[in-house]
């Protein structure tokens, strides 16, 4: 039965988690959190986590989102076998994930105010639904740093540690979930026991890491059209790659978790989410990763380019794992068992095939080779 933890003052959301499997128990987790962000800088305020407790659990691991969507559909998906906490919990792995602000749950400060949206993306997305014109933003400054994400993810971890007894835990990171758990690893390694990135951002030799938000506006929409079409469906080249439903069953998810968007730009709604700007890691912070990590990408994800977090990454016990079929949404693909097979076999064994450093190419039926 789902259980809310109200470890602050704040409303339930919605219960709109996949349903589980008789032994495992579903939790919202809100943790008190001293804000740095600008727009609520000082405020105690409640850091949504997902916790999936499994039975006798033999691990203990962290979900870290990416850019644009919350922990809900990333990770605990309600659509056949494409949940992964779930996945993990079978398998004997305690799991939970985090919605950092500005994401599901966890507060958005700025975010609600439609106002704070771009003005041509007022203009072209918002204006009738609910604006009436364009407007100047209330507040005309990114939301956050990749700073203050990292002290939300020590916060989650230091929670989830004391809450399971453990001294250290593994991790997961898709995406821009990438720079925000490899700079964290990078800084508090003695918590971390295995580090899982799917899709990382690559590292920027060039970035300036700023500690406050820069100007600008803090947030960013994108339509139904946009997520779905344009970044992912146009991607995929394989007979297959997209199950029938599962774009429906992502949007859905993740408009239940965000009511409000969910009545804007139209009947569809729209997903929000913070502006990133000067965010991601850097080749210094890469090399300081030295937990054993896998990385691993889709053919159709710029794999090239994504495998620069691996080259950067200072491990000794290193894996790059090349997916046949798969774009950027692996985790919502025909590929998705294999991303769960083999974050289940590296978290629980520290090997891929047998080896805990190497570089291997999946095919598209899941099978691995070595790559030369």
């Amino acid at each position: 039965m789902r259980q809310i933890l109200l470890a602050a003052l704040v409303a339930a959301p919605l219960s709109v988690h996949a349903a589980d499997a008789p032994a495992i128990k579903t939790t919202d987790v809100f943790i008190p959190w001293t804000s740095t962000l600008p727009a609520d800088a000082g405020q105690i305020v409640a850091l949504h986590l997902i916790h999936k407790q499994a039975a006798n659990p033999k691990g203990v691991v962290l979900f870290v989102h990416g850019a644009t969507g919350p922990a809900e559909p990333d990770f605990d998906l309600n659509f056949k076998d494409y949940n992964w906490m779930q996945r993990m919990a079978q398998a004997g792995y305690d799991s939970w994930a985090i919605d950092l602000t500005g994401y599901g749950s966890s507060p958005r400060p700025g975010l609600d105010n439609p106002c704070n949206a771009d003005p041509a993306q007022q203009e072209k997305l918002l204006v009738g639904h609910p604006l009436k014109a364009v407007c100047a933003a209330s507040a005309p400054q990114m939301m956050s740093t990749i700073k203050d994400e990292w002290r939300e993810i020590d916060a989650a971890v230091d929670h989830i540690r004391k809450a399971t007894k453990r001294a250290k835990i593994d991790i997961i990171g898709w995406s821009a979930g990438g720079p925000r758990v490899g700079g964290y690893v990078a800084q508090h390694g003695e918590k971390i026991n295995r580090v899982f990135l799917y899709a990382p951002s690559a590292p920027n030799p060039d970035l300036k890491i700023p500690d406050t938000p820069n100007a600008g506006v803090p947030l960013y929409i994108q339509t139904k059209q946009v997520f779905l079409k344009d970044r992912w469906s146009d991607n995929a080249k394989c007979e297959g790659e997209i199950e029938p439903g599962v774009q429906d069953a992502v949007w859905k998810s993740t408009l239940d978790w965000d009511r409000i968007g969910a009545g804007w730009g139209g009947p569809e709604g729209v997903m929000r989410a913070p502006v990133l700007k000067d965010f991601g890691w850097t080749p210094e912070l890469a090399a300081k990763v030295t937990a054993p990590t896998v990385v691993i990408v889709g053919e159709f994800d710029t794999p090239d380019v994504r495998k620069k977090a691996f080259d950067a990454i200072g491990a000794t016990n290193k894996v790059f794992i090349r997916v046949a079929c798969s774009t950027h949404f692996m985790v919502w693909e025909k590929q998705h068992t294999l991303l769960q097979r083999l974050s289940l076999e590296w978290l629980s064994t520290g090997k891929i095939a047998g080896a805990s450093h190497g570089m291997f190419a999946a095919d598209a039926n899941g099978k691995l080779s070595e790559m030369k």
